[in-house]
């Protein structure tokens, strides 16, 4: 893996944003502006290194499995701060298999070990980064230039899977942003992922979360009133299942008339939840890809050197870096953390 220099485009501005990445910055309020997309920069790697984080990814992905059905087997569900009024729809999705999308590892790479950071399998963005890093490439590199990055076309696949195995009633997703996130990153992402829905040949709605309908006759609805027999949702479990509907996502969850079938399903709370990681860590000890990890309050006393994080927390809020035992660094304080902490 190399980290090479490279001439920023004149109109990367103007371009990224007309390719949907409108947050590529952020104004602080000393009026300083810091861009979260850079273009003297990029990481160039071998092929045998790509190949190797496939091979991981596609590892971790069957160890999640395993962790999983640990879960349910033993009834952990309170300790990864899921409630239980939500614990036999897990159990009944996982082994229904529901249609789901897609997920997301975080990974720390240095051009030897991976090592899994978290896996957010039930809200993941850098999506519209992804497609807007083949343009980049393009541009910068040429028409012949190539990459890891199967993403857009996978997507598409997905949904024309989930369509022609008719998993989906009347062929339409409703797809669902929130008005609480302010950046557009969450509009665009859930855009994007309709297109490439619309692409498989699917109908597609999009609307605010927050303006569904409800009827105990009808189940959820549009703002057309029109039943939502199918929903893709950029909005995560552990806040669904706080809100006031919560009780009627879960009493009429499955594909029947007056139901909703939720993308992503319930059961990806067990993987988009940092209590997995310990989990992880218990069945697979001494994993070269896995940090050692456990629940806060189960890590061995002379630890020193350790990164503390709320089970649902998101973007670093209420983290807590450690090193030799001095706090280094803390993440914003947002109000995460009753649900349990991780220590990894």
């Amino acid at each position: 893996m190399q980290r090479r220099p490279t001439e920023a485009r004149p109109d990367w501005k103007k371009t990224i944003e007309q390719q949907g990445l409108v947050y590529w910055r952020t104004d602080l309020p000393s009026g300083e502006q810091i861009s979260y997309w850079d273009e003297e920069h990029y990481y160039s790697f071998r092929l045998k290194e790509i190949l190797e984080m496939e091979r991981v990814a596609r590892e971790l992905l069957d160890l999640l499995v395993v962790a999983g059905d640990h879960v349910i087997e033993h009834d952990l569900f309170a300790k990864l701060g899921i409630p239980e009024f939500a614990a036999q729809r897990i159990r009944e999705t996982w082994e229904s298999e529901p249609p789901m999308l897609y997920g997301r590892f975080d990974f720390a790479y240095s051009g030897g070990d991976i090592k899994l950071l978290e896996y957010n399998a039930d809200t993941p963005t850098c999506l519209i980064e992804t497609a807007v890093q083949w343009h980049w490439m393009r541009d910068v590199f040429g028409d012949d230039a190539d990459q890891w990055n199967r993403v857009h076309e996978a997507l598409v696949e997905r949904w024309t899977e989930l369509r022609t195995e008719h998993r989906i009633p009347d062929g339409e997703v409703h797809f669902l942003h929130s008005h609480a996130e302010k950046s557009g990153e969450d509009f665009m992402t859930v855009a994007y992922i309709l297109n490439t829905a619309k692409e498989a040949g699917l109908k597609a709605t999009l609307q605010p979360i927050e303006e569904l309908g409800w009827s105990p006759e009808r189940g959820f609805a549009d703002t057309e009133e029109r039943p939502v027999q199918t929903a893709f949702k950029l909005y995560p479990w552990e806040w669904m299942l706080n809100e006031e509907f919560a009780q009627h996502a879960i009493d009429r969850m499955g594909s029947g008339p007056g139901n909703t079938q939720w993308i992503e399903p319930i059961w990806k709370l067990l993987w988009a939840n940092k209590g997995i990681l310990p989990i992880l860590w218990e069945l697979n000890p001494g994993h070269p890809n896995l940090l050692p990890c456990w629940f806060a309050g189960e890590e061995p006393k002379d630890l020193a050197s350790y990164v503390t994080k709320p089970i649902f927390a998101r973007e670093g809020a209420n983290t807590t870096i450690v090193l030799d035992g001095d706090v280094v660094e803390s993440g914003p304080d947002e109000s995460y953390g009753s649900e349990g902490y991780v220590v990894q």
